[in-house]
C-alpha cells in the first residue's frame, strides 16, 4: 500500500481552531510557524485562507490516487482531511470579512480622532498668540500699578509709624482700606495692599515687576528697587 500525506493539524488553545499547517511525511514539530499572538490583519487571514486553498487542492488533486492504491481507511482519513480544510477555509472566509469591518472601523476612528487633534491644535496655536498679546497687555497693566501701590506703601508706612508712637489719649489712625491682619485678629498689625501684592515678571527667574518672595518660604516683602 502507498503512502498518503499526513496533515499536522494544529490547533489554537485559546480557541480551538485549527489553523492551516500541513506537511507532507512525517508530523514536525519543529517546523511547524509559532501562531502570532497579536490580532491577525485581513492581509494576514487572507495569506492563511490562500495557503488553506492551495491545500485543499492539493488533498482532493490526491484522491483518485488514494482510490486506486489505498485502503478504505486512507480514503477515509483523506476525505476527512479534506473537510477539515474545508471548515477552515469557511472560518477563515468569516474572518477576514470580520477582520475588514474590524479594520475599516478603526480606521475610520483613526480619522476622527487626527481630525478632533488637528482641530484642538489649531485653536492651541490661535490661543498661543492671544497669550502673546495678553501678557504682554499684564506686563503694561502691572508697570502702570506700581505707582500706585508705591503710595500705598509710602502712605501705610506713615500711618504705621504714627501708631507706634501715639500722643497719650489719641486713637490709633485707621489703615485707610478694609483691615487685613493675622486670623483676623485685631490685635495683630494690619496688612497693607501693597504688601501683599506680588507681580511677577514673565519668564523664568525673571523676578517681579512687584514684590519677591523672601528666603522665608511663602512671605512676600517689597523692597524698593
Amino acid at each position: 500500500m502507498n503512502a498518503i500525506p499526513t496533515v499536522s493539524v494544529r490547533h489554537n488553545r485559546h480557541d480551538g481552531n485549527v489553523a492551516p499547517y500541513v506537511s507532507l511525511g512525517r508530523s514536525r514539530p519543529d517546523l511547524q510557524p509559532v501562531l502570532p499572538s497579536e490580532p491577525r490583519t485581513s492581509t494576514q487571514i487572507s495569506a492563511e485562507r490562500d495557503a488553506a486553498q492551495a491545500e485543499r487542492e492539493a488533498w482532493e488533486a490526491a484522491r483518485p490516487d488514494v482510490l486506486l492504491n489505498g485502503s478504505a481507511d486512507d480514503v477515509a482519513a483523506l476525505d476527512h482531511r479534506i473537510a477539515l480544510t474545508k471548515i477552515r477555509l469557511d472560518q477563515l472566509e468569516v474572518q477576514h470579512a470580520a477582520s475588514v469591518i474590524a479594520e475599516a472601523q478603526a480606521q475610520a476612528a483613526h480619522e476622527a480622532e487626527q481630525k478632533r487633534r488637528k482641530d484642538l491644535h489649531r485653536k492651541a496655536m490661535k490661543a498661543s498668540a492671544e497669550v502673546e498679546k495678553l501678557a504682554a497687555e499684564y506686563v503694561t497693566e502691572a508697570q502702570r500699578l506700581v505707582p500706585l501701590l508705591a503710595k500705598i506703601r509710602e502712605r501705610a508706612a506713615l500711618i504705621e509709624a504714627a501708631n507706634y508712637a501715639l500722643p497719650d489719649g489719641t486713637d490709633p489712625v485707621p489703615p485707610g482700606e478694609p483691615r487685613c491682619s493675622w486670623n483676623g485678629r485685631s490685635d495683630q498689625p494690619h496688612s497693607s495692599i501693597a504688601s501683599r501684592v506680588k507681580l511677577p515678571a514673565l519668564g523664568t527667574d525673571a523676578g517681579y515687576i512687584w514684590g519677591e518672595v523672601a528666603p522665608i518660604y511663602g512671605r512676600i516683602v517689597h523692597e524698593p528697587h
